[in-house]
């Protein structure tokens, strides 16, 4: 197994203990928080033992036991305390984004590989069971050639008073960083390749990402998080030259008849997500391998948040080149 410390024990933190301690290849060794309450109340929760500072006073106290870091802390802290584990040898998964920047994130991705350790960042979309379905289908050349993907995902509102970090664009990198990295991720990962034009639209908690791809596929994809309760709603649709697929509603209610009178119950994906991607990254340590979902692809979906956040600010087209993009 391997043993994991979990930095920042704030909002999320307990979606993670659960999928670490249900996870067949990582277990929960410590949870770490500048507030002692936080880094008690996960740590008790999930048999672990707490350490209240960050990690240099972690790793200062003794961590030979510590395998890898899982970093939760606020996006402008990611880089920071990716590399602080780096540096001390252990792995990294880091909540997404990996950085506020591409050129940020490329500097931690080859301290990773300098070091020789792995690093992970979590794009959870990748595994969720149904996307997984529909990517192997994809690889599986079932649809065809891939030409629309559409993809929604309204999400409840940023929690905290307004002074807090995920307000901040400047600490949280905004809307299309914060939680647009998703959807390039995703539709790069089932498309099957860097898109070469992106648009961007917004509006105050909305955003609306436009995908062209070299093949002629387009991604179309929007995210809203005005929401005032609930746990939100994701859906997609890919149509391929084939066939098509759709995924609806993952994060709710489920609807399941067997006879007799149809019950409803809350199918969790996203928790199912979590816990795939702490055994991939338990496995791609153990079998000395990059994981899914490794250090260069997120640099590249950084690099296609920055060109969507320009299209929004300019009000153009930007071209994708190797290095960045150009606006036309």
């Amino acid at each position: 197994m391997v043993r994991l410390a979990l930095v920042g024990c704030g909002r999320n933190a307990s979606t993670l203990a659960s999928a670490i301690c249900a996870s067949d290849r990582c277990e929960l060794a410590i949870a770490v928080d500048l507030d002692p309450v936080s880094a008690g109340h996960i740590a008790e929760l999930n048999g672990a033992r707490a350490h209240t500072g960050n990690l240099e006073s972690l790793f200062a106290s003794g961590a030979a036991d510590i395998d890898a870091v899982v970093v939760n802390t606020p996006n402008d802290k990611h880089v920071h305390d990716a590399s602080t584990a780096i540096a001390a040898g252990k792995h990294v998964l880091v909540e997404k984004p990996l950085a506020l920047s591409a050129d940020e994130a490329s500097v931690v991705v080859q301290e990773a590989e300098t070091a020789q350790v792995c690093l992970m960042v979590a794009h959870t979309l990748r595994f969720m069971p149904p996307n997984v379905q529909l990517q192997r289908a994809v690889k599986d050349g079932e649809l065809g050639r891939p030409g629309m993907l559409r993809s929604h995902r309204w999400l409840r509102r940023f929690p905290g008073p307004p002074a807090g970090w995920k307000h901040n664009p400047a600490r949280s990198g905004g809307l299309a960083v914060h939680e647009g990295v998703h959807e390039i991720d995703q539709a790069i990962w089932l498309i099957g390749e860097r898109p070469t034009y992106v648009h961007g639209s917004a509006q105050p908690n909305i955003l609306h990402i436009h995908l062209g791809f070299e093949t002629g596929a387009m991604a179309l994809c929007d995210i809203a998080v005005g929401l005032p309760l609930g746990e939100g709603y994701y859906s997609l649709l890919l149509v391929g030259s084939t066939g098509a697929a759709y995924i609806d509603d993952q994060h709710n209610l489920q609807l399941v008849y067997r006879g007799g009178r149809p019950e409803a119950f809350v199918n969790n994906q996203r928790q199912l997500g979590v816990r795939a991607q702490f055994d991939e990254f338990g496995t791609a340590i153990h079998e000395q391998r990059k994981p899914a979902s490794a250090g260069p692809a997120a640099v590249v979906t950084l690099q296609i948040a920055e060109a969507v956040q320009a299209s929004i600010d300019s009000g153009q087209t930007a071209k994708i080149t190797e290095s960045g993009y150009v606006l036309t």
